[in-house]
């Protein structure tokens, strides 16, 4: 640094340590040591200036390349348009064999909810139907997606008599059509009367427009089926009840099976004494109404029946009702039925035999004032070759002699009661099952406070005499039951790797409820441990 830049650097350190201003001589000496860098500084704002200057124009061609690019786009999109159709010939979809697309038709209209005939919504194949032509004639031609039809009768929102049969005209055309695409297919046929309408009809027009659709629908009984009917006119006797009932046998050659869900309070109803149900092709009953001794049936040719109140209230059909029935039949193989219970007054000395039973539900309560303590109607049934037992709606019985006579069931879902009951009686019940290899277990009570189930769970994997149910590859646990870690760790690995006993078949599904298990830590450590189970191939799930 030269001498003059020495003194005016002192010159300017004084200025600014004073308030005074600088005299001419100060200025001057301060101006002339700014001069290089006002030189460095205008070099540097030119530069400024070209390059706002440069970016500008950067802008302008990034604005021209954007409308080239859009336009680049437009005339891409009109291009693909244009491919529209050579994709359609190249597609995928084509090269589906006619055979798997049947099947996939097949599947999506017949398994889940049956197609229906209604003013709200078009069924399943008509909207295959729509999709191409080649789809529309492999639905036109699969037979089997026509053989099922659900319709409704009622008091849709048409306005007269005249639109009300246009309507039912309409879905009886509908209907025919339907079935004769089914080819000579048996029929799976349902219809729900829906209440009030018949009531409406007879209020408003003195004439039920219903009938037109009844007449097209029994016009084709000498190909159902399958026979489902859903009717809750009350007192009211509606014309698709009366045709129903006077059908023979000569009508329905082919019908296997009659489903009734009738809440009907006629003084005579057309059905209880109708041929429809003592047909001698007919293999399977379902009947789910409050009075089901009114009904002549022939339960000796059954092979599958189901028998339920209409509502949960106090309709359940009696013990004695079910025992009346049951005694009838000669080659039951499943059988589903709800019993209400009577008092202790009900008894019975003789079993009811059962030898061709495969599969059993039963539902029992108590209804009123009737007693906890009267007797199951699994203490009458006897089912040597059953498989499958389903107990739901469940008092908690003594159930042995009922699994002693049935030493085949293979899967089981039953209630569990009071700790007491499910450290004892449960597992006593289960010693008698050596074939189980699923189990359902759930509480009688879900409003029951929390149990310990560590010696109940503990026994399905260790055990002096050995272990309940060794065969048992799915298990169910639900409701409010407190475990340990150690407890639930063992009941997973007890049946798997090196520490599982030879003769225990290891899991192959496990669903435990850890709701009961309050302690936050343990929680964790039980899910981390699951998680893991889960990662190396084990199908385990803990809820809660």
């Amino acid at each position: 640094m030269d001498q003059d830049e020495l003194y005016s650097k002192s010159v300017l350190e004084t200025l600014l340590k004073t308030n005074r201003p600088p005299t001419d001589q100060e200025t001057a000496i301060i101006r002339e040591s700014m001069a290089p860098a006002n030189a460095i500084l205008n070099g540097v704002e030119v530069q400024i200036t070209e390059m706002l200057a440069y970016i500008e124009e950067l802008k302008s061609q990034v604005e021209q390349a954007e409308t080239k690019l859009q336009r680049l786009r437009e005339e891409e999109a009109a291009i693909l348009e244009g491919f529209a159709d050579h994709r359609l010939v190249f597609s995928p979809f084509r090269n589906i064999p006619e055979d798997v697309l049947r099947e996939i038709c097949i599947q999506a209209c017949v398994d889940g909810d049956m197609p229906r005939i209604c003013v709200y919504a078009e069924p399943m194949p008509y909207r295959l139907a729509k999709i191409c032509r080649g789809m529309r004639y492999i639905v036109l031609t699969t037979p089997i997606i026509w053989a099922s039809l659900h319709v409704e009768i009622n008091a849709y929102s048409f306005s007269g008599l005249k639109r009300f049969e246009q309507g039912y005209s309409a879905f009886a055309r509908r209907a025919s059509a339907w079935f004769e695409r089914a080819g000579g297919l048996g029929l799976t046929v349902s219809i729900k009367e829906c209440s009030d309408t018949h009531a409406a009809f007879e209020y408003l027009f003195q004439s039920d427009p219903s009938t037109i659709l009844v007449n097209t629908l029994t016009s084709y009984s000498s190909r159902w089926k399958e026979l489902q009917i859903d009717s809750r006119c009350g007192n009211k006797l509606s014309p698709l009840m009366t045709r129903i009932a006077a059908l023979t046998a000569v009508d329905l050659p082919l019908l296997q099976s009659v489903s009734l869900r009738l809440d009907c309070s006629h003084p005579d109803p057309p059905l209880h004494d109708s041929v429809l149900l003592k047909i001698p092709t007919l293999k399977r009953i379902k009947l789910e109404t409050c009075n089901i001794r009114i009904f002549t049936v022939d339960w000796a040719i059954l092979t599958s029946i189901t028998l339920c109140g209409i509502s949960d209230l106090c309709d359940w059909p009696s013990k004695s009702d079910i025992t009346r029935i049951l005694r009838q039949t000669k080659s039951l193989v499943f059988c589903n039925i709800a019993v209400g219970l009577g008092g202790l007054e009900e008894q019975y000395t003789d079993y009811v035999c059962l030898p061709s039973l495969k599969t059993l539900i039963v539902s029992e309560r108590h209804f009123g004032s009737v007693t906890s303590e009267a007797p199951s109607i699994l203490d009458l049934i006897t089912a040597p070759f059953l498989e499958i037992c389903h107990m739901y709606d469940q008092a908690v019985f003594d159930f042995a002699d009922f699994f002693k006579w049935s030493p085949r069931i293979r899967k089981l879902s039953l209630p569990y009661g009071d700790e007491y009951m499910l450290f004892s009686n449960t597992m006593f019940f289960l010693s008698h099952c050596p074939a189980l290899t699923e189990l359902s277990l759930f509480p009688s009570d879900w409003d029951r406070n929390t149990v310990n189930g560590d010696g109940f769970l503990e026994a399905f994997v260790e055990g002096d005499p050995g272990v309940i149910c060794p065969h048992l590859q799915h298990s169910e646990f639900a409701g409010t039951v407190d475990s340990s870690l150690y407890t639930l760790r063992l009941i997973v690995e007890g049946k798997q790797g090196d520490i599982a006993e030879p003769t225990v078949m290891s899991w192959k599904k496990v669903d435990v409820d850890i709701r009961g298990i309050e302690d936050t830590e343990t929680r964790q450590r039980l899910l981390d441990h699951f998680l893991r189970n889960k990662a190396a191939g084990m199908d385990i799930r803990a809820r809660g």
